[in-house]
């Protein structure tokens, strides 16, 4: 019997030994602690990060450092997963993950410092707060910011149009280019305006019915006049879709398939756009794990153009306002544009994707259209 707790005591005491010799070469701390809360040791690491004292005559208990501390030990050993914690000592509070087995009659716990990351984490969320409260303030001065830009192109457009009486070949000239700028910005504050309301938080949704082909048929009317001008051919077809009668964010819906829409035409010079209506295929729904059963509840909508190839490495940025900064500003209207559009179909509850190879671009659209 003597021979046993011997050898346990010898044993105990080559682990304590040769385990925290080696301990400190850890990057966490590492505290060994009994039942009782009492800290029998620690690694360098807890030395430096706690501000632990090797000071045999002042017991030290892990409450003292970690708030809640045995409680949270011990709810970690029971379900073998890491605990957050706050760090109570060292003049302050910072945040830990805690992770304890237990070990004969103690617990070993190791502490992780997750302070920068609960940082990162508060001040993503924060960045996130600022974001929706300045896209929400800009959509609510929509009116506001829009109205100078059109009083000063409304009256250079009467100047040229001779209201104010004839101008000379040096102020038609002049007030032409205040006109064209005029109206550039217009343009480029409504795309703009509509990103940021867009990913607003005051964006309101309005779920209803209506016929989607009759809808989108409209839509490719209103842009007839430049289609003609650029020589272009468009043809739509829903004969495919057995549920016209759809049932989903109208307003999302039809702005994304115009601003898709207004900027194929602009990308395409020559050729002709087709915008088909149909339900996904068996391959479409394992894509987007639609169950089969369900394809008739979906509608895809694919809109393509003859336009130019758009490189690989630029495809995945085409929605993206935010990444074309970085990339020049040349195409950051477009960006603006398909951005808004990308973000309504997602309110929508659907998915957008773009393919571009030698015959142009499609755009492809998967939205629910029954009532859920």
């Amino acid at each position: 019997m003597q021979t046993m707790k011997f050898s346990k005591l010898v044993k105990n005491f080559w682990w304590n030994f040769t385990a925290f010799k080696t301990l400190n070469y850890l990057p966490d701390s590492v505290i060994l602690v009994n039942k009782n809360g009492e800290i029998k040791q620690f690694n360098n690491r807890a030395k430096l990060t706690l501000g632990l004292s090797c000071d045999e005559s002042n017991t030290l208990r892990f409450d003292e450092i970690i708030k809640n501390g045995m409680e949270i030990v011990e709810q970690s050993a029971q379900s073998a997963k890491p605990v957050f914690a706050t760090v109570v000592s060292c003049g302050g509070e910072f945040y830990v993950e805690i992770s304890a087995v237990p070990k004969g009659e103690n617990y070993l716990v190791s502490i992780r410092d997750i302070t920068r990351l609960t940082k990162e984490l508060d001040n993503e969320d924060k960045t996130r707060k600022f974001n929706n409260e300045k896209n929400a303030m800009l959509a609510l001065l929509e009116d506001d910011i829009k109205a100078p830009i059109t009083s000063i192109n409304g009256f250079s457009q009467g100047l040229l149009d001779g209201l104010g009486g004839e101008l000379s070949e040096k102020q038609a000239k002049y007030v032409k280019i205040i006109n064209n700028n005029s109206s550039d910005l217009y343009s480029f504050i409504d795309k703009l305006l509509q990103f940021s309301k867009a990913e607003s938080s005051i964006y309101e949704s309005d779920f209803h019915s209506f016929d989607i082909v009759n809808t989108l048929k409209a839509i490719v009317a209103d842009y007839q006049d430049v289609i003609m001008s650029k020589n272009l051919e468009i043809e739509i077809d829903g004969n495919s879709l057995e549920k016209r009668n759809a049932y989903t964010d109208v307003p999302s819906v039809k702005n994304a398939f115009k601003n898709i829409l207004e900027s194929l035409i602009q990308m395409t010079e020559s050729g002709y756009l087709t915008v088909k209506l149909v339900h996904p295929d068996e391959s479409t729904c394992e894509k987007y794990k639609i169950s089969s059963e369900n394809a008739l509840s979906y509608a895809q909508i694919v809109i393509s153009a003859t336009c130019d190839k758009i490189a690989d490495d630029e495809i995945k940025y085409l929605c993206e306002p935010y990444a074309q900064l970085d990339k020049g500003k040349k195409n950051l209207p477009r960006a603006l544009q398909l951005g808004t559009a990308s973000i309504m179909i997602k309110r929508a509850g659907g998915f957008i994707d773009i393919y571009s190879d030698s015959n142009g671009v499609r755009f492809s659209i998967i939205i629910p259209i029954e009532k859920r």
